[in-house]
Formats: C-alpha cells, sequence, structure tokens
C-alpha cells in the first residue's frame, strides 16, 4: 500500500459537512469521487476534523490509501481539475502507514467570523456571519477569556452525538476585531464583500471540539453582548450544571472556519 497525506481547502456552504454520508453531497464524497477519476485500484481516505454542514476550511488534511503509487508531478493540477470549483487540493506528500489525522493532532484551531455594523446579502455572506444586535464588547471579552483552560462544556453544544465526556481544554480564546481582506487575500475561495472592512474575529484552539461547540459558544457570546444574559448568568452555564432549556439558537455556520491543525 502507498500512503499520502494531502491539504485540502474548501467553501462548505453546500456541503452536508466533511465526512461522507451515503446520498449525500459532502466533502469527503467530493474528494473520493475525484480521486476515483486518476488511481487505478482501492483505495481509502481519512479526513483529520469532521467539519459540520456549511462549515469552511483553510487546513483540512486528508490521508489517502492506495494500492498504487501517485505521480507527484503532475497530481495536483489534474485532480484539482476533477474536484468542484469549491474545493482545492494544495499539497501532496507521502506519509506513513501509522498516520492517523483524526487522532494525532496536537490541537485544532478554528475561526468564526462577524459583524453587527455592515448588512451584507445572502450570497455575500457566505463567510462572515452577519447579527443586528449593538455588542458590548466588554462584557464579551470578559467571557471569552474566562473559556481558557479544561472546563465542562455540557451546555456548550448539540446534542446527537456519541461522547463519553464534555470536558475540553481550550488553549486559547480571543476576540479581536480584523480586516478579512488581509486575512483571505491568498485564497481565491474565499471571496469577501468589499463593504465588510472590519469584522469580528473569534479565534480558539482546543484539543478537540463538540458537537457545533464553537457556534454555541459565539451564540453565548452574543446573547451577553446583546445584554439578553448575563455576566453572571454566562459563568453559571460554564462549568455549571446542563440546562434543561437552551438559552439560544445555534449560530449560523457561515462565518465558522477549520482554520489550522497542529501536529
Amino acid at each position: 500500500m502507498y500512503y499520502y497525506k494531502t491539504k485540502i481547502q474548501y467553501e462548505g456552504t453546500n456541503y452536508a459537512g466533511f465526512q461522507w454520508q451515503n446520498g449525500i453531497q459532502t466533502v469527503q464524497g467530493e474528494f473520493n469521487s475525484a480521486l476515483s477519476k486518476l488511481i487505478d485500484g482501492k483505495f481509502t481516505t481519512m479526513g483529520a476534523s469532521r467539519t459540520d454542514t456549511g462549515v469552511h476550511a483553510l487546513d483540512q488534511v486528508v490521508k489517502i490509501s492506495c494500492e498504487n503509487p501517485i505521480n507527484f508531478s503532475s497530481f495536483l493540477e489534474i485532480f484539482n481539475k476533477e474536484l468542484s470549483s469549491q474545493v482545492r487540493c494544495i499539497d501532496i506528500e507521502p506519509c506513513e502507514g501509522i498516520f492517523r489525522p483524526a487522532t494525532e493532532a496536537i490541537s485544532k484551531e478554528y475561526r468564526y467570523f462577524f459583524t453587527n455594523k455592515t448588512q451584507v446579502s445572502k450570497e455575500d455572506g457566505q463567510f462572515i456571519a452577519n447579527i443586528s444586535h449593538n455588542l458590548n464588547l466588554e462584557a464579551m471579552t470578559k467571557c471569552t477569556r474566562a473559556f481558557v483552560g479544561t472546563h465542562d462544556f455540557c451546555n456548550f453544544y448539540s446534542s446527537g452525538s456519541n461522547v463519553k465526556s464534555t470536558v475540553r481544554n481550550i488553549s486559547f480564546c480571543e476576540l479581536s476585531t480584523v480586516d478579512p481582506h488581509e486575512l483571505f487575500s491568498d485564497f481565491e475561495l474565499f471571496r469577501i464583500p468589499k463593504v465588510v472592512r472590519h469584522c469580528y474575529q473569534l479565534k480558539i484552539e482546543a484539543n478537540g471540539f463538540l458537537k457545533q461547540m464553537i457556534r454555541h459558544i459565539v451564540s453565548a457570546l452574543w446573547m451577553v453582548g446583546s445584554g439578553k444574559i448575563s455576566t453572571e448568568e454566562f459563568f453559571t452555564l460554564l462549568d455549571g450544571p446542563k440546562k434543561a432549556k437552551q438559552l439560544w439558537k445555534v449560530a449560523s455556520p457561515n462565518g465558522l472556519f477549520l482554520y489550522r491543525i497542529n501536529w
């Protein structure tokens, strides 16, 4: 067998997440379909992160295990022609057969982008979430800092996943203002509307995340920022007993990016 580590980027709006699902359009399904046209024999693929429906990626890693070797000299050019225009493969290199991208990452960094100042169209808002509330950034920043460390996130994820523990370790969590054009200038997949010159960015890094955990965190911060819950009430949700009723609607996936995987 031959083994390869690839890096891909994708615009996730039209995909039901990364992981393959029978009869449903997913990024892994698109990847496998294009790959089947280029290599002979059986192959399998394994992704590093199971991004949810609508979530984008700048740094997804996919391992290929195949019966026959891949010709490096022309692979990327030909493969990208077979892939949808919403998925790009930007690197490929040999790897060890024992490499397991789903479990070997030290940490994963996600970033969520949003604005409350500029109204953008639905089409232009694929990469930056848009909310209408005035926001108390001081209160939001105070709550953002509280996420750093080891906590029980039982109030910050969606049910439906089989997890043994809701405890996770957050190594970095910061809310800031950024110019998205500077961040995405080198990425052809992600076109940022010209009217959005500045937006807010939640940067969060952890050893693992629960289902829709980051989007729940964003929703909670919006609730604090808009005054719908107090900072004191917020702190009872972190490490506190699980609430019987969710206090917010989970934030849109539009602004969420798998930004970097650290090995």
